[in-house]
């Protein structure tokens, strides 16, 4: 009984102590929810089983119990981090390419076009899934130092024809820490596009998982500093130069992201409303955080109050007021920080003109369930929106 006595008294450990670093303290600055909570008490039972194995037997038994610790440790960090085992450790399954030049504008078609296309069987071979792949978008114009992107086409972009169709893109932006490939793999993006795309004739996004970051450690605020670099100018015109002019891209953007991710994409929104038409973040901050107002004036924005004003969401909103963006913002039932986030922001972008729609993720909180339930809403609205889909 003493290994079962003392996996229980772990766990409750492990559950205490994530309760009081999450919801007392708030170390991490959100609430961690029910997830990270029943990793991390399960870990903790699990480990605590283990090493009484380790005292208490012998040696066999012991290297059993060892083996245990590591892939308790190793469960509960992938069930936390949503990860796979290799990018766990800074590796990806995703292959490099070269995707330069794979559409011409002048060969692009409408939507509509397509579709007849399909009926007609004019058009065939389109294949059953997408793809992903790891490509580099030169920092032509910003220099910014970003990592490599991750770039979904879906199957209507991969026929083996001139005649491909214009598809609307979303820029999904991790969050802090984090790169590109948590998109995916935490975000199970790939499925959720292929799933749309079987159901729509091989349509749906193109999506862009590019780097806003630079670095896991970096918070780059999502704007053109000398501390990290020129993101802003990244994103904005390098990344969308680069897209335009290399794949099948219609003129009909969302921005998107988690966490980080997501108080860029309310940032930069609302910034460039004639570029981004649907704004989908998850779990938005009220603006953007990296130390204290007056550290992040001062180190940012050179001291430039009013720049860090015009970075924060509800200011760029009613800055560029009329406006007729769609704007979905999403979040954990649980993430209180960002319920109240939503509650100062929709009511703004209601009174600036903007479609606004909250989507609250039941029993998830700060987490990629949240972000998948929101992204599933957002894409059967911005499918609709430009024309893929034919219900909301």
């Amino acid at each position: 009984l003493m290994p079962l006595v003392v996996a229980a008294v772990a766990g409750a450990v492990g559950f205490v102590i994530t309760w009081l670093l999450s919801d007392v303290f708030m170390v991490f600055g959100v609430e961690l929810g029910p997830h990270v909570f029943v990793w991390t008490s399960a870990g903790c039972a699990t480990v605590g089983f283990a090493v009484t194995h380790m005292v208490m037997r012998r040696r066999a038994s012991r290297a059993l119990a060892v083996i245990l610790v590591i892939f308790a440790l190793l469960a509960s960090a992938l069930g936390i981090e949503y990860a796979t085992l290799g990018s766990l450790f800074g590796v990806d399954s995703y292959h490099e390419a070269d995707l330069t030049g794979m559409a011409d504008r002048r060969d692009l078609i409408t939507i509509a076009q397509w579709r007849q296309g399909v009926v007609d069987h004019t058009i065939r071979n389109v294949p059953s899934h997408g793809a992903v792949d790891k490509v580099d978008i030169p920092a032509t114009t910003s220099g910014f130092k970003a990592r490599k992107a991750l770039v979904y086409l879906p199957p209507a972009a991969l026929v083996p024809t001139k005649a491909k169709p214009a598809l609307p893109v979303i820029l999904m932006l991790s969050g802090q820490p984090g790169c590109p490939n948590r998109v995916f793999n935490a975000g199970g993006i790939q499925t959720m596009m292929d799933d749309y795309a079987q159901h729509h004739q091989g349509l749906a996004p193109i999506v862009i998982a590019a780097d806003q970051l630079g670095a896991d450690s970096h918070n780059t605020l999502c704007v053109d500093s000398q501390v990290y670099g020129n993101a802003l100018t990244y994103l904005t015109q390098d990344v969308v130069d680069w897209v335009k002019d290399n794949l099948p891209a219609a003129q009909d953007w969302a921005s998107a992201g988690f966490s980080q991710g997501a108080t860029c994409s309310m940032q930069i929104g609302p910034n460039y409303p004639n570029l981004f038409g649907t704004i989908i973040p998850t779990g938005s901050e009220i603006g953007p955080s990296n130390g204290s107002e007056q550290e992040m004036i001062d180190r940012f924005f050179d001291g430039d109050r009013e720049a860090y004003e015009r970075q924060i969401p509800i200011n760029a909103i009613r800055n560029h007021a009329p406006s007729d963006q769609t704007l979905i913002m999403g979040t954990g039932e649980k993430d209180v920080e960002s319920l109240h986030n939503i509650e100062e922001i929709a009511p703004v972008a209601r009174k600036a003109g903007m479609y606004v729609t909250a989507v609250e993720s039941l029993g998830n909180a700060h987490d990629w369930h949240a972000v998948q339930d929101t992204l599933r809403y957002g894409l059967a609205v911005f499918g609709y929106d430009t024309g893929m889909g034919n219900a909301k």
